[in-house]
Formats: C-alpha cells, sequence, structure tokens
C-alpha cells in the first residue's frame, strides 16, 4: 500500500493545520463545556453545542477542500481551488445555519448566550493556535542560538 500523504508536500502541511485547528477546536469545545458545567448545566450542554456547530462545520469545510488534494491528481489551478472554497464555504453557512435552527428547535432549554458566546470562541481558536506556535517557535530558536 503506498502512503499518499508525504509531509514536505504544501498540501500535506496545510491539511495537517486544519486537523491541528479542528482537534484544538473540540478540546476547546471540551474544556469550555467542562468549566460551565461546575456552574450550570443549560449553560455547559448549550456551550457544547455551541462549540459543536463550530467545530463540526469547519471540519467539514476542510473535509470538502481537502477532499482531492493528495495523490498524484493534486495538480489543480488556482480557479479551481478558489471556487472549491467559495463553493465549501457557501455550503459551511447553509450547514451552520441547519445546525443553529436545529439546535434552537430541538433544545429546550437552551442558554443562547452560552451557546453563541462558545460559538464565536470557537472561531477564535485557530488566530490563538497560531500565535501560540509563533510563540513557542520563536523561543526555540532563540534557545538555538
Amino acid at each position: 500500500m503506498q502512503n499518499t500523504m508525504q509531509p514536505d508536500k504544501p498540501e500535506n502541511r496545510q491539511q495537517n493545520q486544519a486537523l491541528k485547528f479542528i482537534k484544538a477546536q473540540f478540546v476547546v469545545t471540551c474544556v469550555l463545556s467542562l468549566v460551565l458545567l461546575g456552574f450550570d448545566y443549560t449553560a455547559a450542554y448549550s456551550a457544547m453545542v455551541g462549540g459543536l456547530i463550530a467545530t463540526i462545520a469547519n471540519s467539514w469545510f476542510a473535509f470538502k477542500v481537502f477532499r482531492g488534494s493528495t495523490g498524484a491528481d493534486s495538480q489543480t489551478t488556482a480557479e479551481t481551488l478558489l471556487a472549491t472554497f467559495y463553493v465549501g464555504e457557501i455550503y459551511k453557512f447553509i450547514f451552520t445555519g441547519a445546525m443553529f435552527v436545529m439546535a434552537f428547535v430541538l433544545i429546550k432549554p437552551v442558554n443562547v448566550i452560552a451557546l453563541l458566546i462558545t460559538y464565536f470562541l470557537i472561531h477564535m481558536t485557530p488566530a490563538v493556535v497560531n500565535v501560540l506556535a509563533s510563540d513557542i517557535s520563536h523561543s526555540i530558536r532563540d534557545k538555538e542560538k
């Protein structure tokens, strides 16, 4: 069986980074929900739902964007890649909207504030991960000098 994941290719680095962001989003969702569990059960599961909405939508987007980018046929044009991103983002918005509708219709009671704040915080997770990774890599380089 041939290994199609070659770590030196740019697509694979991007896939690995997307996977790292999705894992971080899931971990932050769980941690926030566990912290809120100590205060209010409804806020805890509402936060879990809000975080999962963001994480699942981003996972779906990453899957759609990177679906065909490994292997020998990974030579795509910039126009094709841009179209894939636009279509993926449109479907992500629709998917996110549908998950919010399901959350508000099916979950009773729901703490709207906890759900929405967690949703937005989870969207900030990749930026925080980038900053932390950058700080760590800079400190490692400084120690090596």
